[in-house]
């Protein structure tokens, strides 16, 4: 069988919508329960600020997760450290439900953020185990589609759920979908990693092949604009609750309305831009025009803050662009960012995930050292948008 056929064979409608459930575990787990954030907060009695510090260190466990599963995907396949760590996923998810107090939940996140991260990393070393560019590029971009229903349905769900129960059913429900989703990858991922491309698991080829990615000037650059570019979603998303229901006063269910509204923007520009690659446009230019989208409309909403008094619709809709125009970014440029890290997928999959957490983590403190105001929000996603534009730019990739 050739390669043609294997990828065919391997990259099925079925597969890629495991995948995109895999890639939208980590998702689900975030947006599902911040509605009931204010309900955590008054349960264990504790500060807002403490309930989203459970945010923070499942942004943390994402990167470190990657981090460790990029080895253990080239040592040992693709399969089998996914299934563990859904099983993880599944054990943190019931911890969080069970948790009798705060320091409890945060261990539990952190330890759901591991298994979460499995179902990053791996279904991006699957594909770039089977695609080139610009078949990758495609199925990226059908991935991102698909897992932006998790942002667009799980707020909606979270607010219904808190209708009838209390949070702790939202965690059931997390870990009762990681149970489907355990059953579905047990029957449809096979290997995509022969052994004779196997790596050995010892500290010396660890560093060798992490060392390489960092050297990688092209690899590097994108993955540091894909961080970016996730810095600026996941400032949106912890900071647009307090933009909107405080400062515009909606309600939680009108918020999760407008949430769910916004993720759908970035669907509808993930499918354009997926037409667009079928029309033969590069992966590299539709990076390009949905960042400088992203950066114009942020920038442009930062302005109209600070000249004049903005109501919620024109607001609304100004950080709606931002965050659409990523549906033309993150799909391609993490087909470009696998595309030239090199051969130990695993490793270039735990490089670029690491830096997708850490650097919105590390953007998130930031910005939470500034007092909130409808202004920094906008200000800092196009800081964001800035850095991402500079950082393809110095990748001095004319090919892609």
């Amino acid at each position: 069988m050739n390669t043609q056929q294997t990828q065919t064979r391997i990259i099925t409608a079925s597969l890629i919508m495991l995948m995109a459930l895999l890639t939208a575990l980590d998702s689900m787990a975030i947006d599902m329960y911040l509605p009931a954030m204010p309900d955590i907060a008054s349960d264990f009695q504790i500060s807002s600020g403490k309930v989203q510090q459970t945010l923070a260190i499942f942004l943390a466990g994402l990167a470190i997760g990657q981090g460790l599963y990029g080895p253990l995907l080239d040592r040992y396949g693709r399969r089998l450290p996914l299934l563990i760590g859904i099983v993880i996923f599944i054990i943190g998810s019931v911890l969080s439900a069970l948790a009798p107090n705060v320091e409890w939940m945060l261990a539990a996140r952190f330890i759901q953020a591991i298994g979460a991260s499995a179902g990053l990393v791996t279904p991006r070393a699957i594909v770039s185990d089977t695609c080139d560019l610009k078949d990758s590029a495609r199925v990226f971009s059908l991935l991102m589609n698909a897992m932006m229903l998790g942002p667009i349905l799980a707020p909606m769900l979270g607010g219904f759920v808190l209708g009838f129960g209390e949070w702790r059913v939202i965690f059931y429900i997390i870990a009762i979908i990681g149970g489907i989703t355990l059953l579905w990858a047990w029957q449809q991922v096979s290997e995509t990693l022969v052994i004779e491309k196997r790596t050995p698991l010892n500290l010396k080829a660890i560093a060798k092949t992490y060392g390489g990615q960092f050297t990688n000037r092209t690899f590097m650059c994108y993955a540091m604009a894909s961080g970016f570019a996730m810095s600026g979603l996941f400032l949106y998303v912890g900071g647009s609750s307090f933009i909107f229901r405080e400062h515009f006063a909606l309600s939680a269910t009108h918020f999760s309305y407008l949430f769910a509204l916004n993720s759908a923007g970035l669907v509808i520009f993930g499918a354009v831009a997926n037409r667009l690659l079928v029309k033969g446009l590069s992966a590299r230019r539709l990076l390009m025009i949905g960042m400088a989208m992203h950066t114009g409309f942020a920038l442009l909403l930062f302005i109209l803050t600070q000249s004049m008094t903005l109501s919620i619709v024109p607001y609304a809709l100004l950080l709606a662009g931002a965050i659409s125009a990523l549906g033309f970014v993150l799909g391609n440029v993490t087909a470009l960012t696998m595309h030239y890290g090199g051969p130990q997928a695993g490793a270039v999959s735990a490089v670029m995930g690491v830096l997708q957490y850490l650097l919105p983590a590390l953007m998130g403190y930031v910005v939470s050292l500034f007092a909130q105001s409808i202004s920094v929000l906008p200000f800092a996603i196009g800081i964001c948008g800035l850095m991402g534009i500079l950082f393809i730019f110095a990748s001095q990739d004319k090919t892609a």
